[in-house]
């Protein structure tokens, strides 16, 4: 399909397309403009139309690269601040980042154009949107970071979530965007284009009404989060041991008439075998009292003469079980090709970045009483890995340390996507950082309690597990991807047949 549009050829329309890849982000947390994000599929749409897949290609990856370069530039501050790396090669390391991200988005526009897509695209380019989103989980260990879903928590679309996940939202975004696109590039649809979004957003609106899971409220837990707010550069730095360690027992024993006191990601600065006493103590106060204590510590183990290192979290006291980390970030926690490029820079040579990835086949955590599927960190953004873990667990807790992140926009993103993983299993969320975002979140994805970023505190509240099941639960989000596939292969051999026989 040709779109004669002056602002869509040439130069003008590339760099419209880095525009509205730019534009994306915003939608999401701390910032919540939803409306661009739909607003920036709906500029993408007529860039890519009628355009040679080569040129597609060159314009998906410029959206990519400002989508990526605004939406994940808190990557900057790992590399720069913590990683210890000058500013000039920072830039350039985050570029690079950025940069290999929106390699997705250009072979997404590849595709989109060279399969012929374009035809139906009110309804081809939302499905082949999700194909990419669920493809950019998995592959090269994937980063499904910024789906379009996660930014419409708080909107009607929400209702979608329990049902559908997050791809289900990301669908009608995309549809949202789409039919924009032709409400605009074709007035004489304009009406029937808008009643459509009309309808799908009225959908979502009806979901949210339906009660999916209901609060047990006779099975409830007192808890107390602690929020140490060390900073980064003290953490594992010896001469704070002692210090840091004070900071979780002085606040823990404030709370020992609660039912489970949570202590974040490496909250331990050592080894757990190094603070076995520690422990101990830990464990014969917490049983006296009736208490259990969930805290991330790494780990070590030897196996066939060698070391293995894991990222950790672990019950104490009234609790029991220890859960290491299955989805390792890259440079963070292990290091690809790490006998060719550890020593070039500091920032591959970060403290604790050669672990080992943990079992997928782990024990729930159990503590006071109910059991818990734990995450650390960057593995709450996986949707299908929480639904597996978490669907036969009383509750879902995630522990983390944003602190690598600074005062950008990372750790509100981050507190935004574990929002939609309570909604769409309908369970409480257990939220413990470092230096924040630290919450309670219920059952449908609201906060109950949370902390300031940056301070010492301890968060109370209480908990409930849920009676029921949400959709979502039981089916995942396998039903959204059979009907994408569907769509985008009808579509797909049908616009490759239509341009055959125009070449003809």
């Amino acid at each position: 399909m040709k779109i004669k549009h002056a602002w869509t050829s040439g130069p003008k329309g590339s760099f419209l397309a880095l525009i509205a890849g730019c534009l994306f982000p915003l939608g999401f947390a701390p910032i919540g403009a939803w409306p661009l994000s739909i607003i920036s599929i709906a500029l993408l749409v007529p860039l890519l139309n009628g355009q040679t897949s080569k040129r597609a290609l060159w314009r998906g990856w410029l959206y990519g690269f400002g989508f990526y370069t605004v939406g994940v530039s808190w990557v900057y501050i790992s590399i720069n601040t913590y990683g210890y790396t000058p500013m000039p090669l920072s830039v350039i390391l985050t570029g690079f980042f950025t940069g290999g991200l929106a390699l997705f988005f250009a072979l997404f526009a590849w595709s989109y154009q060279k399969f012929g897509l374009e035809k139906w695209y009110w309804i081809s380019f939302p499905s082949w949107w999700v194909i990419f989103e669920w493809i950019k989980s998995w592959l090269l260990s994937g980063f499904p970071w910024l789906y379009a879903g996660n930014a419409f928590i708080d909107t009607p679309l929400d209702g979608y979530a329990p049902v559908t996940g997050v791809l289900g939202i990301s669908w009608v975004v995309a549809l949202s965007g789409t039919l924009l696109a032709l409400a605009i590039i074709r007035p004489a649809k304009q009406r029937q284009a808008l009643a459509a979004i009309a309808v799908a957003w009225g959908i979502g609106y009806g979901l949210q009404q339906q009660t999916w899971v209901q609060p047990a409220m006779t099975k409830t837990l007192n808890i107390a989060i602690i929020q140490g707010n060390i900073p980064q550069e003290k953490k594992w730095d010896p001469k704070y041991r002692d210090e840091i360690i004070g900071t979780y027992t002085s606040n823990t024993d404030k709370n020992w008439d609660k039912d489970l006191v949570i202590w974040p990601e490496a909250a331990f600065p050592v080894f757990y075998q190094e603070a076995l006493d520690l422990v101990a103590r830990l464990n014969l106060k917490a049983q006296d009292t009736n208490t259990a204590i969930i805290s991330g510590a790494p780990f070590w183990e030897t196996k066939e003469g060698k070391y293995h290192y894991y990222n950790a979290i672990f019950a104490t006291g009234n609790g029991n079980g220890v859960y290491h980390k299955q989805r390792l970030v890259p440079f963070g926690e292990y290091v690809p090709l790490e006998d060719f490029i550890r020593g070039l820079i500091p920032f591959f040579d970060l403290p604790l970045s050669s672990f080992t990835r943990g079992a997928p086949d782990q024990d729930l955590l159990q503590a006071a009483g109910a059991s818990f599927a734990p995450f650390i960190c960057y593995e709450i953004v996986y949707p299908e890995l929480v639904r597996t873990m978490g669907k036969n667990a009383d509750y879902l807790i995630t522990i983390s340390n944003d602190a690598w992140f600074g005062t950008s926009w990372g750790p509100n993103q981050h507190m935004e996507i574990a929002r939609m993983r309570a909604l769409e299993l309908g369970k409480y969320l257990i939220r413990g950082t470092n230096t924040g975002v630290t919450a309670i979140i219920d059952h449908k994805g609201n906060v109950q309690g949370v902390l300031p970023q940056f301070q010492q505190d301890v968060l109370n509240g209480t908990v409930y597990t849920t009676a029921g099941k949400t959709p979502y639960q039981t089916f995942g989000w396998w039903p959204v991807l059979g009907l994408c596939g569907i769509i985008s292969l009808v579509c797909g051999v049908l616009g490759l047949k239509a341009r055959a026989s125009l070449i003809k």
